[in-house]
């Protein structure tokens, strides 16, 4: 079993608290844009129960996470993390300002359309990186991972987070119960997210409810977004239950 977590703005981590409370095995993906970032970051990680990994990241202007739509010049930011564990998002581009909303869902129709001419590039990218890599995405019918790039090399983490939209849930348990074990599956949010108006947890006992859910369906290796909204909220006692309980 793995617990992993994503860190999407490590700056804001209490790492003295992280260092001094976490007595579990687990790994920490922090965001980043560079090599000598991840490196800053991974100083602050004195715990021998921790392996830290890089969570590549680029600038909003450019789309922050990656897909066939990203620049070719923008993709080869990773070969600085060609010899780190890496997360790699395949996800849409992000807008901003006056109708970023509707630029957004239009983006995301296209993206179904039209995966984008870099799409091959992305993938022999990921191809060619040397540790280990984990690529995450929303839950989308096979077909579409297949066609955005999201069935790329690498283990395979799927977004299942009730915050966003508890509708969702059920076809997040029948999809899991169907797919791989060995699959990666993200609950959330412990706090918002790049936007800073995503929906979180608003009580400790939801965070608790999809735990046991997740125990429930046997999954192996669990996602946890995020880092810092755990440790602000002082839940990393539910983790540890979790741990324990297997």
């Amino acid at each position: 079993m793995a617990i992993i977590f994503w860190s999407e703005f490590p700056e804001q981590v209490d790492w003295d608290k992280v260092n001094r409370e976490i007595n579990f095995d687990t790994e920490i993906y922090v965001a980043c844009k560079d090599r000598q970032e991840y490196l800053a970051w991974k100083k602050k990680i004195k715990n021998k129960h921790i392996d830290v990994g890089a969570w590549p990241i680029l600038d909003k202007k450019d789309g922050y996470w990656f897909s066939g739509q990203t620049s070719k010049e923008n993709i080869d930011k990773l070969d600085e993390f060609k010899d780190v564990d890496v997360k790699i998002d395949i996800e849409p581009k992000i807008y901003h300002g006056r109708y970023s909303n509707i630029k957004t869902w239009l983006w995301l129709i296209k993206w179904y359309v039209n995966p984008g001419k870099n799409k091959e590039h992305l993938l022999d990218k990921i191809k060619s990186l040397k540790s280990s890599v984990i690529i995450s995405g929303f839950f989308l019918p096979r077909f579409f991972r297949r066609r955005v790039g999201m069935e790329a090399n690498g283990k395979k983490n799927f977004i299942c987070y009730s915050t966003v939209g508890r509708i969702a849930f059920p076809y997040y348990k029948f999809m899991i119960k169907k797919m791989s074990k060995d699959n990666f599956y993200a609950i959330g949010l412990t706090h918002p997210g790049v936007f800073g108006n995503e929906k979180a947890y608003k009580h400790k006992e939801e965070f608790v409810k999809d735990l046991e859910t997740m125990k429930k369906l046997r999954v192996k290796n669990l996602v946890i977004y995020s880092l810092e909204g755990i440790i602000k909220r002082d839940w990393l006692d539910a983790v540890k239950d979790y741990v324990g309980s297997f």
